[in-house]
Order: C-alpha cells, then sequence, then structure tokens
C-alpha cells in the first residue's frame, strides 16, 4: 500500500511541474514570451550591423545569405540554434570586414529573432508572389465564377469583385471569407456548389488575381499593420476559439491542438487564410451543433489572431534535461565540466542571469568569440546544435541553476 500511495505521489508531482511523458524522456515546457510587436527588431537589425552582411527583401550584399529567403519554420530556440552553428564563420567575417561584434541584451536577442522570424511572414511573398493567371485558372476550377465575378454583373448571388480591384490584402481577405463563410455555405448548398478547398499556393494566385488591377482603376489599396501576437493571443480566448482548439494542451478537444501543428502554422499569410477557409464549414457546423456564437473579426483583429497562430509554435518550446544533460556532457562539457580536468569556462549551474531561455541563448552568443577562440587553441570542433537540441540543453541548464522548481507556463 505505501508503495503504491508512494508512486502515486510521484506521478502527481510530475503532473503538477507541467512535465510531460509520452514514450521518451520527460518533456518541460520552457517559459517563451510571445512578442507584441515583432517588428521592433528591423531597427536592431540595421544599429547592430547585420545589414553588413545580411540583405533582407532582395538586397545584395555578396557576404551572408539573403534572409528574407530563408523561411525559418522552428522554435525560437531552434532559430537562436542556427545562429550558433553558423557563429564561427560569421566572427570571422566580422573580423575581416572590421565590423564590431554586437553584444545583445536578452530583449534585444528575442527582438532580432523575432524579426528574423516574422519578416516571411509579414512580406509573405517575397520572390515568391503569386500568378494571377494560375489564380485566374483557379477562380474558375473552384467554381467562385458561379457565384461572382469580376466584372458588373448583377445575375450572380455573390457581389462583383471588380470594386474591390486593388484592394485585397491576405488579411482583409481571410477576415471577409471567414466573416461571410455561413452565407457563402446557404448559397453554395441551394445551387449544388461544392465547398472548395485550397492547397499549395491556390490561395495566393487566386489572392494575386484578384489584386491584379484594371486600366483606370484608381482606388487605393487597403493595407493592414502588422498583427500583435499578444493582442491574438487575447483575442483567441474572448473569440471563444480556445473552446474547439488548445494550444500546447490548454484549451478544447474538439479541433485540433494548433499550439502542436508545426509547419502548417508557420506558413504565408494567404496559406493561413486558405486553412481557414477549408475548415470554415466544419467549425461553423460544430458552433452550431454547440449553440456557440460564430465569431467575426473587425479591424486588426484577423490581422492579430493570424499574427498569434503564427507565433504560438514559435513560443511553444519545449526540451528534455535529461537529452540536455547528454548533449552538455558531449557538446560543452570539454570547457564548462569540471570532471574532465580543470574546467575553462564559468560553472553554468552556478553563472549568474541564466534564468530564463533567452537569456541562455544570448549569453552564448556574447561569448561566442571567447568560446571560438578556446576552441581552436584546444583543437576542438565547435559544437553544433539539431533541432531541438538548443531546446534540451537550456531545459538541462535551467534545471541545473533552479534545482526542484517546475517549469514555467506560459
Amino acid at each position: 500500500m505505501r508503495r503504491s500511495f508512494v508512486l502515486v505521489l510521484a506521478a502527481a508531482v510530475l503532473l503538477t511541474a507541467g512535465a510531460v511523458r509520452a514514450t521518451g524522456p520527460v518533456l518541460v515546457r520552457l517559459s517563451i514570451e510571445l512578442p507584441d510587436n515583432p517588428t521592433v527588431g528591423a531597427r536592431l537589425f540595421a544599429e547592430k550591423q547585420c545589414v553588413k552582411c545580411h540583405s533582407l527583401g532582395g538586397g545584395k550584399t555578396g557576404i551572408g545569405p539573403e534572409l528574407g529567403r530563408i523561411h525559418f519554420t522552428g522554435t525560437v530556440l531552434d532559430v537562436a540554434g542556427a545562429f550558433w552553428n553558423h557563429a564561427p564563420v560569421m566572427r570571422e567575417k566580422m573580423r575581416d570586414l572590421k565590423i564590431q561584434a554586437p553584444v545583445l541584451t536578452s530583449r534585444e536577442m528575442a527582438d532580432i529573432v523575432a524579426f528574423v522570424t516574422a519578416y516571411r511572414y509579414y512580406l509573405t511573398e517575397l520572390g515568391e508572389s503569386g500568378n494571377p493567371a494560375l489564380g485566374q485558372q483557379v477562380f474558375k476550377a473552384k467554381s467562385c465564377i458561379r457565384c461572382h465575378s469580376t466584372e458588373s454583373d448583377w445575375g450572380k448571388p455573390g457581389p462583383s469583385l471588380q470594386r474591390y480591384r486593388r484592394q485585397f490584402s491576405a488579411i482583409s481577405m481571410a477576415q471577409v471569407m471567414w466573416n461571410h463563410g455561413p452565407q457563402m455555405a446557404d448559397i453554395m448548398r441551394k445551387r449544388g456548389v461544392p465547398w472548395p478547398k485550397f492547397v499549395g499556393r491556390e490561395m495566393g494566385d487566386l489572392l494575386a488575381y484578384l489584386e491584379a488591377g484594371n486600366e483606370g482603376v484608381t482606388t487605393e489599396r487597403v493595407y493592414f499593420e502588422p498583427g500583435s501576437p499578444r493582442r491574438g493571443r487575447d483575442l483567441f480566448q474572448e473569440k471563444r476559439c480556445v473552446t474547439c482548439h488548445a494550444i500546447a494542451g490548454a484549451g478544447g478537444r474538439i479541433g485540433p491542438d494548433l499550439g502542436m501543428k508545426g509547419r502548417d502554422m508557420v506558413g504565408s499569410i494567404s496559406s493561413m487564410a486558405g486553412l481557414m477557409w477549408n475548415h470554415s464549414q466544419v467549425m461553423t457546423a460544430e458552433l452550431a451543433r454547440r449553440a456557440i456564437p460564430r465569431a467575426t473579426f473587425s479591424g486588426q483583429e484577423m490581422a492579430d489572431i493570424i499574427a498569434y497562430l503564427y507565433f504560438v509554435n514559435y513560443a511553444t518550446v519545449y526540451g528534455a534535461p535529461e537529452r540536455g544533460q547528454r548533449i552538455f556532457t558531449e557538446k560543452c562539457g570539454p570547457c564548462h565540466s569540471a570532471l574532465v580536468g580543470k574546467r575553462v569556462g564559468p560553472d553554468l549551474a552556478t553563472a549568474a542571469g541564466l534564468d530564463d531561455p533567452v537569456a541562455v541563448i544570448t549569453a552564448m552568443w556574447n561569448h561566442s568569440q571567447q568560446m571560438g577562440d578556446e576552441v581552436r587553441r584546444r583543437g576542438l570542433v565547435w559544437p553544433r546544435f539539431l533541432p531541438g537540441e538548443t531546446a534540451d540543453l537550456t531545459a538541462y541548464l535551467l534545471a541545473k541553476n533552479k534545482p526542484g522548481s517546475p517549469p514555467a507556463q506560459q
């Protein structure tokens, strides 16, 4: 009886601490703050002279890769791990160009990583603009033309899209389609039109077709300010999206857990709009069955919601301290462990300031020059991290710094 009680108590402690065990090591959720305005990092990107080597938006520096064409799909710690992996090359180039290597605060590191992650989201079609000709084919193939015309046509149930030329944006399109989804569904049922589904780049091509202007059209285009993931998080609660969708285990179980969708949520705005449209009919039916009012969006709300869904996977990070300990021993131990002789680097179990994940990766970056020099002096290989390993290492270091404390929840 006593043995059973001890086992039950141990299980309760693990659950209370927020630990998750599937078939492998215990996972703990790391506390990552959602950005409020991910574009803040743009200023830092210039001030810290990142632009000397890396261009954004098509500029050519000829030194580092053009970051506007790299779609970062991992968590904040995966992006930071990519920075770390390339630190020796970057430091060498900075020496050659006589650029002072930037020292970052944790806030600055968070802002720069958020900006680099968000860049392709905010300029979603950069280098991959939708094809209006293909969009016209989509408009016909998906039966949009049966209800809407791009010319003045009073004989169709939907409004003519002619007056909206050059006023569409990906966000405004997502908002209008979502808000009018139930009415469109009723009309399609009456006319025997199947609910269209969009795959791949179809929504982006359709948007490009709808955006294409005609001669004589002078109406100004409609733009939306970049969304705020934090405001989107609040809206996700207020609009009762959480009733059906969980975020990393917290929320309803009717729809999929949007905090565990990974690459599905880290796409372009047009692809996110396509996902919402594809599932709109099913969601509407479920809401009606449960007598839950269907949410509509106005102003900046859709921009904030989509920004939240984009960033929720960026900020939903789990790490395994057990795996992190092995990574530490293999990749960090030669300098930071007293078990292999005289310690070269500081004892990371007692180092000041390593109290959250971003602080850990900031300290790694700020000391990468000294670490690089020591690695070369000792003939070691620069440690590189695979996706997920930075999170595991961080989970281990935080556990060493705060033994016995539960992982923070977001």
